[in-house]
C-alpha cells in the first residue's frame, strides 16, 4: 500500500467528475481524479464522425455480441465505428435477477460525457417538487431557485445553443445562440400543437459543437478537465478503478479512498479531506455499499438501509421511419448551420393542470429529429423519435452487490427494476400519444417500438431484408428495457432527514459528511428530461459549499 494525500479526491472524470475536478481546482484545491479507464485517442471519433448512418445495423451488432458487447450492442446509436465508446461486458458483468436491465456504460477518460448527446435541459419545480404537485413519490430537499445560479453556472461555463421558449415546466437558460428547425420540424411542431392544445415543441439546448482544441487532438479531454489541468492543480490518474471509501473508526469520516492499479493489480491508498463520488449512478452505490467499516456495517451511508434503494430509470419509446417529401437539412431559419446538431423537444404536457386526471403521476417527454442530413441526397429523410417516461421512486427498486466478483476482485452489482401499475399506466399512454403525434405529424413509421410491443403504420421496415427483421423482432424489447434511456438515477437520494435519505441537500452523506455524491445517484425523483445538466449543476453547488466549508476560497457565486 502507497499513501499520498490531496484536498480532495474526484471518483470518476465524466461529467460531473469533470465539472467537481474544475470547480474545485480552480478554488485553489489539491484535486486528484480516479479514473477506471483510459484516455480515447482523437482518431476514433474521427473515424465515428465518418460513419455511414444505419438504422439497424443487425450483423455488427451480432458481431459485437460475439466480442463481448452482446449488451452494450443493444443501444439504439450502436455501430462498429461507436464500439470504443462501450464496455465489454464479459469484461464488466453486473446481474439483472429479476426483469432485464440494460446498463449502457463506457469506462474512459472523460466518462460518458463523450458519448452524451449534448442536450442540456434543466429540470423544474415540477420535478423538484414532485409530491407537492402529483401527490406521490418524494419531494427534493431544494428547489429549483436553489439550482438556478448553478445551472447558469454551467451552462455558461459549457456553451450551450437554445431558445427562451417561455416554458414554465422548461425553464429557459443561458444560451450563446439560438438554435434552430429544419422545415420538416416546423412543419412537425405545427402539427402537433394543432393536436394537443397543451402541447409546446421547441428546439433542442444542447452543448455547442466545436472543434477540439489542439492540444487535446492526441488524446480527447473533456473541456471540464481541460479547465482544471490549466489551473496547475489537478492530477489525474487513468487505470485506477476505485474500490472503496476508506474511514476513520473513530469518527466514521472518510480519509481516502483505495484503488486498484489495473495494469499490476496492487492496491494503492490516498488520503484527502474530502472525497466526491461522481463514478456513474450504479458505480457510486456499488462504491458505497462495499465501504464497509466498523462504523459503517453496511456500507457507508447506510445505517438508514437506503443505499441502492428507490433506484430509477426512465421508460424508453423508440418510432423511426421517413419525412415524406423532405430531402434533409432544410434549416430555413438558418440559427446554426455550422453545427446542425439539433432537434425536437416536447416537454412533458399530459396532466400538468391537472395532476392525475389520466389515472396515473407523472409524465413523459418526446424527443427527436425530423428531416435532418443523415442519409444521401436521393432518398427520403427519416426521422426518430423517443419517449421518456418517468419511473416512479419505489423501495424495492433497487442495486445491491452480488455474491460475484469481477476479474479485480470486488463485488459486481445486481440490479433489480420492476415496472408497478403506474409506470405501466404512464408508458401505455406514452406509446399512445406518440403514435398519434407521428400519425398528425405525416410521418411514416416503420416501427414504434415499447416494452410494450412493436408496432408500423404500413409495412413493417420496408427497405430491410427479411433476416433482419426477424433478428430485429426477436431482440428489440432488450433495447427497450428499461436503463436503454441510460437515465438511471437514484439509489443515494437527498433528503431532510438522516432516517429516510442518504444525503443532505448540500449532497453530503449523513454518516460522512466529508463525502459528497453529485451523480444522479443523489436524485430523488427523475423527471422526464436528461439527468446530466442537472447533475453537472448539483455537483458545482456542492463544490462552492466545499470550497466555503474548506476554507480556501468563499463560495463563488454563480
Amino acid at each position: 500500500m502507497t499513501q499520498d494525500a490531496f484536498d480532495a479526491i474526484v471518483v470518476g472524470s465524466g461529467a460531473t467528475g469533470g465539472i467537481a475536478a474544475k470547480e474545485l481546482t480552480e478554488r485553489g484545491l489539491k484535486v486528484l481524479v480516479l479514473e477506471a479507464g483510459g484516455p480515447l485517442p482523437e482518431e476514433k471519433f474521427e473515424l465515428a464522425a465518418k460513419a455511414q448512418f444505419a438504422a439497424i445495423g443487425s450483423w455488427a451488432r451480432i458481431k459485437a455480441g460475439l466480442s463481448g458487447q452482446h449488451k452494450q450492442a443493444l443501444t439504439s446509436f450502436y455501430s462498429p465505428e461507436k464500439a470504443f465508446l462501450f464496455v465489454n461486458d464479459n469484461e464488466h458483468p453486473y446481474e439483472s435477477p429479476e426483469d432485464f436491465y440494460l446498463w449502457l456504460r463506457g469506462k474512459q477518460v472523460g466518462g460518458r460525457f463523450l458519448a452524451w448527446g449534448r442536450v442540456a435541459l434543466r429540470m423544474s419545480d415540477y420535478t423538484f417538487k414532485f409530491k407537492s404537485h402529483e401527490g406521490a413519490g418524494f419531494d427534493w430537499p431544494i428547489g429549483y431557485a436553489d439550482l438556478a445560479p448553478w445551472y447558469e453556472r454551467v451552462e455558461r461555463f459549457l456553451g450551450i445553443v437554445g431558445n427562451d421558449d417561455g416554458i414554465d415546466y422548461c425553464p429557459s437558460g443561458a444560451y450563446v445562440r439560438p438554435a434552430g428547425l429544419s422545415q420538416a420540424e416546423q412543419k412537425f411542431k405545427a402539427a402537433v400543437e394543432g393536436r394537443f392544445s397543451d402541447a409546446k415543441v421547441m428546439a433542442w439546448r444542447y452543448v455547442r459543437k466545436e472543434a477540439t482544441p489542439a492540444d487535446a487532438q492526441r488524446h480527447r479531454t473533456t473541456t471540464p478537465l481541460q479547465a482544471a489541468a490549466a489551473t496547475g492543480n489537478l492530477t489525474l490518474r487513468a487505470h485506477s478503478p476505485v474500490e472503496r471509501v476508506n474511514t476513520d473508526a473513530r469518527t466514521g469520516r472518510a480519509t481516502g479512498v483505495t484503488y486498484i492499479d489495473k495494469a499490476t493489480g496492487q492496491r494503492h491508498e490516498v488520503r484527502a479531506n474530502v472525497v466526491m463520488l461522481c463514478a456513474s449512478t450504479i458505480e457510486s452505490i456499488r462504491l458505497l455499499l462495499n465501504s464497509k467499516a466498523e462504523r459503517h456495517p453496511h456500507g457507508l451511508g447506510n445505517s438508514s438501509g437506503l443505499v441502492g434503494r428507490y433506484f430509477m430509470d426512465q421508460m424508453l419509446t423508440l418510432g423511426f421511419g421517413t419525412a415524406p417529401g423532405f430531402k434533409g437539412g432544410e434549416l430555413v431559419d438558418g440559427t446554426s448551420p455550422a453545427d446542425n446538431h439539433g432537434g425536437i423537444y416536447v416537454p412533458r404536457f399530459r396532466q400538468l393542470k391537472k395532476p392525475g386526471e389520466l389515472g396515473y403521476a407523472g409524465g413523459f417527454n418526446l424527443q427527436g429529429i425530423v428531416g435532418r442530413p443523415m442519409l444521401p441526397a436521393h432518398l427520403d429523410s427519416v426521422f426518430g423519435l423517443t419517449g421518456h417516461g418517468e419511473i416512479l421512486p419505489h423501495v424495492d427498486n433497487r442495486v445491491q452487490l452480488a455474491a460475484r466478483r469481477d476479474r479485480l476482485g470486488v463485488p459486481i452489482p445486481s440490479v433489480s427494476v420492476r415496472l408497478r401499475d403506474n409506470d405501466l399506466k404512464l408508458l401505455r399512454d406514452q406509446v399512445q400519444v406518440q403514435k398519434e403525434v407521428m400519425k398528425a405529424a405525416g410521418l411514416q413509421a416503420d416501427f414504434l417500438i415499447s416494452p410494450l410491443g412493436i408496432s408500423s403504420d404500413g409495412p413493417f421496415m420496408p427497405s430491410a431484408k427479411w433476416y433482419e427483421r426477424l433478428m430485429f423482432r426477436l431482440a428489440y424489447k432488450r433495447s427497450v428495457a428499461v436503463g436503454g434511456a441510460i437515465h438511471e438515477c437514484g439509489g443515494a437520494r437527498m433528503g431532510d432527514d438522516p432516517k429516510t435519505s442518504v444525503l443532505n441537500a448540500h449532497n453530503q452523506v449523513w454518516d460522512a459528511p466529508n463525502v459528497f455524491v453529485t451523480d444522479s445517484s443523489c436524485f430523488v425523483t427523475n423527471g422526464t428530461c436528461g439527468p446530466t445538466l442537472t447533475t453537472m449543476a448539483l455537483t458545482a453547488r456542492a463544490c462552492g459549499y466545499i470550497a466555503s466549508e474548506y476554507g480556501h476560497s468563499p463560495a463563488l457565486s454563480a
